[in-house]
């Protein structure tokens, strides 16, 4: 019994041993160990934020806007068929034509017209401030996009 007394306690004290390996190591060697697990995974994390900003950079859908053309409107007519020019926007009154906003002239070259929508003064819309009560407007045009009518072709809408 003392010869399987003494197996067991020899086993005892390499399962302690290992156990102590485990609960109290070698700090100095672990910590130069370190470098070789932190690298890679920052490595491997530049990596993939890389490849994810650039797949979605490839992959992210455009805008495919186009511009409006410009064109004048024709103006609003009253009951007695007098065209209707609202205030702050040039016309042109010889077409009876509104046109969009910060348009100087008209397609011919000709200045263009514009009600002062503080006191009603006609004046050139060249001019940036009414010449009747000083008002100052300065409207600039916008550019306008239009969206497509509907989905791009191919993929779902061929189905």
């Amino acid at each position: 019994m003392s010869e399987i007394g003494s197996r067991i306690a020899e086993l005892i004290d390499a399962l302690m041993g290992f156990i102590a390996l485990i609960v109290t190591p070698d700090w100095g060697a672990l910590i130069g160990l370190l470098p070789l697990f932190i690298v890679p995974l920052v490595a491997l994390w530049f990596f993939s934020t890389g490849a994810a900003w650039s797949l979605m950079a490839i992959t992210k859908p455009r805008a495919s806007l186009r511009p409006v053309d410009a064109a004048p409107q024709a103006a609003e007519r009253d009951a007695a068929g007098l065209p209707i020019y609202p205030a702050g926007r040039p016309y042109d009154a010889r077409n009876a034509q509104i046109y969009p906003i910060g348009t100087l002239r008209t397609l011919s070259g000709e200045p263009l017209q514009m009600g002062c929508p503080g006191c009603g003064a006609v004046r050139l819309a060249e001019l940036s401030s009414c010449t009747a009560c000083g008002m100052e407007i300065r409207l600039r045009g916008r550019v306008q996009l239009a969206r497509p009518a509907g989905p791009p072709p191919g993929g779902a809408a061929r189905a």
